[in-house]
């Protein structure tokens, strides 16, 4: 996937919880239900290598189901990823965007993912824009039965809305190791009311 164009940035990051108000907009946020193929989760898409659908992962956030990534399989230095586009989401309204993540560290002598990052996107005039993002490296995942809370927050320009998780694997000489587990995603629009204060505004 190429992303061409950056609008803007403003948003709230990070692990603790914030204020939703509306119900889960995504479909199939905890991947539970199968698309065509088994590895594949319905209403997502992906792309690169070794990021499927699993249901004999353990531990899972949510359900019997999660999406894997299995870093110890990559081989090449591209990154892979997941992303549904959503409808409904009204220009000027502010979304958080969150998934649960949990890391199988790699063993000794081999070096784990890079990062995984969160984007919310829009389109204009033809072209992805990425309209918020923020990156995590490996070894702020939790790992064990804990999770992490990734979010991002910011208000949608206009519509259609993607969100997107990518992975990078590790990009040095040693082998890979270890793997992601993702689960429990979530896309929820703040009211008017509620709406969360932007620390951040950029370009």
């Amino acid at each position: 996937m190429s992303f061409r164009k950056i609008l803007f940035c403003s948003f709230v990051m990070g692990f603790a919880s914030i204020p939703l108000v509306s119900g889960a907009m995504l479909k199939n946020g905890s991947f539970e239900e199968q698309g065509q193929e088994s590895d594949r989760a319905e209403h997502w898409s992906r792309w690169g290598d070794w990021i499927n659908r699993e249901c004999s992962w353990a531990p899972t956030r949510d359900g019997a189901c999660l999406t894997g990534y299995h870093h110890w399989q990559i081989e090449g230095k591209g990154n892979s990823g997941i992303w549904q586009d959503v409808v409904g989401v009204e220009a000027g309204a502010q979304v958080t965007f969150s998934v649960y993540a949990n890391a199988d560290r790699a063993e000794a002598g081999a070096q784990d993912f890079e990062s995984v990052e969160l984007r919310i996107e829009t389109t204009i005039h033809g072209e992805q824009s990425v309209v918020a993002s923020r990156r995590w490296p490996a070894d702020a995942i939790a790992t064990g039965s804990d999770w992490s809370r990734l979010f991002i927050t910011t208000t949608i320009p206009k519509n259609p809305v993607r969100v997107v998780v990518i992975v990078t694997p590790g990009q040095g000489e040693k082998p890979r190791g270890g793997a992601l587990k993702l689960d429990q995603a979530e896309l929820a629009v703040h009211s008017s009311e509620d709406r969360y204060p932007s620390p951040h505004a950029g370009q």
